[in-house]
């Protein structure tokens, strides 16, 4: 066999749409209670919020940005008249198609964010964040000791805690 199939012929528009259906990295469930919830104050709920949201801005613009400039050298390869310039079009195209892919994904991560944050009662400034920080640090540390001693290791004390964040079982007393 000299060459590999062709690929396209094997996926039909069915699975190619369930492609794009199925991105995002993290599901909204993940993000409410394993990246926000990871915290157990509304000043550090809060600011994870920002940070995640942040993130996801600067990322977003910077691969928007990096997409542009492909179809810029994706145009001038194909433009040259030359196959394997055409070739190398044909994969700066394919490495497109995931990009956008993939961004449907972080869009959707980015709209759960929002809503996360629009969520907050309020919108806390930087000293508010500071000043509670002693006691989200003893409440933090608080539960970390008591989950290691009713989770007997590390493990357990891990386990114990994605239990909590995600509130099963009920476990009131060591939020």
């Amino acid at each position: 066999m000299d060459t590999l199939p062709e690929i396209t012929s094997k996926l039909n528009n069915t699975i190619l749409e369930a492609m794009a259906e199925i991105q995002q990295p993290r599901s909204p469930f993940q993000i409410h209670k394993f990246v926000i919830n990871q915290h157990q104050t509304p000043e550090m709920q809060y600011s994870q919020c920002v940070t995640e949201i942040q993130a996801l801005y600067y990322t977003i613009k910077t691969v928007t940005l990096d997409m542009k400039i492909q179809e810029i050298k994706m145009n001038r390869l194909r433009e040259s008249g030359d196959a394997i310039d055409a070739l190398e079009a044909d994969k700066l195209e394919l490495g497109l198609e995931q990009t956008r892919l993939v961004g449907i994904g972080a869009f959707r991560e980015l709209d759960t964010l929002i809503a996360i944050f629009e969520s907050f009662p309020k919108q806390f400034t930087r000293q508010e964040i500071d000043d509670a920080q002693p006691a989200y640090w003893k409440q933090r540390l608080d539960r970390q000791a008591a989950l290691e001693t009713l989770g007997g290791s590390q493990a357990g004390a891990a386990h114990l805690n994605a239990l909590l964040q995600i509130e099963e079982p009920n476990m009131g007393e060591l939020k």
